[in-house]
């Protein structure tokens, strides 16, 4: 991990996203990048943003706190921004055809989408989903439905091991709650089988952390996943520990330590990858998009938590 790069990309990046972006935004959108591999190019990103603000309504959340994800999005995009986000849009509308409300996360999906089509088999794996989790199942699933429902396998089992794991899971300790659905999701990414050892390795994970006194907060439990379905070993975590340690020390992550944790992961995760080659391109680059989709999903959190904040504080 390369801490001058990351403070030199996240530099480039903050200055291209202006003052009015919060810096988690800027870190967000700097490990979209660096998680690819590229080098920050502001005049690209501020292409695509314009191009977007140019398309979007006043309403869409592309134009809004989605505005430089998605713009980081569309440009590491082999195709043109002006393609990409007229993909987006149809894939949005596919998405509201089947019968999902526009939302943050249904533009979130429509990123992540390889064509309209999928929508119908999105909508089918989250019903199945909210058969096992009624209450928990919500517009915070959808962009994982959408990435998971393209791998193969049967969309009622994939929904299933979901849940056995979410119960797993609970047993030893986990507390129940969206950010363990969002585990469990990620548990089934190569295989809709229920295999024993994927929870094996993720307790596994969790202990090498705690012993390491690093917690493990409940919004980092999807990370563990990331970690576990790429069979990354003690070498890598001794790694990403140490990482973690580096970045907590940097001026930039001071105040931001949950960001510490997940750029120190998707950077060793990065560098491992590349260096193992751990399976077929599609594998790195759909994993890569379900990380960068869990980051984008916190900001739309963190985002509305600052609205509801600002009106709170107006009235």
């Amino acid at each position: 991990m390369d801490v001058k790069h990351i403070e030199q990309t996240f530099s480039e990046v903050s200055k291209t996203t202006g003052w009015a972006v919060d810096k988690q935004i800027a870190l967000a959108v700097t490990n979209i990048y660096l998680a690819r591999g590229k080098q920050f190019d502001a005049g690209a990103h501020e292409k695509a943003v314009d191009i977007i603000k140019k398309n979007e309504g006043w309403t869409s959340p592309l134009r809004s706190h989605l505005l430089h994800s998605a713009a980081a999005f569309m440009v590491l995009k082999e195709e043109s921004v002006e393609s990409s986000l007229k993909l987006v849009n149809q894939n949005q509308q596919a998405l509201n055809d089947a019968g999902f409300w526009k939302t943050s996360y249904t533009y979130l999906a429509a990123l992540l989408m390889k064509n309209p089509e999928e929508a119908e088999r999105i909508r089918a794996l989250y019903e199945e989903m909210k058969k096992h989790h009624k209450f928990l199942t919500s517009n915070e699933d959808i962009p994982y439905a959408a990435l998971l429902s393209s791998r193969e396998g049967s969309i009622e089992e994939r929904a299933a091991t979901m849940n056995m794991y979410y119960k797993d899971l609970r047993e030893h300790g986990f507390s129940m709650g969206n950010d363990l659905q969002w585990l469990s999701q990620i548990m089934t990414f190569e295989s809709p089988d229920y295999d024993p050892e994927i929870v094996g390795k993720v307790l596994a994970i969790q202990h090498y952390f705690k012993d390491e006194k690093i917690k493990i907060k409940y919004a980092q439990y999807p990370t563990l996943g990331f970690l576990a379905i790429t069979g990354i070993g003690g070498n890598a975590l001794s790694e990403i520990v140490s990482n973690i340690r580096e970045l907590e020390s940097n001026k930039i992550f001071r105040w931001y330590k949950d960001m510490a944790f997940s750029t120190a992961v998707q950077q060793t995760m990065a560098d491992n990858m590349g260096a193992r080659d751990i399976a077929e391109m599609a594998f790195s680059t759909s994993l890569e998009a379900l990380m960068q989709a869990q980051q984008a999903a916190m900001m739309i959190s963190f985002n509305a938590a600052i609205i509801a904040a600002t009106n709170n504080s107006s009235n």
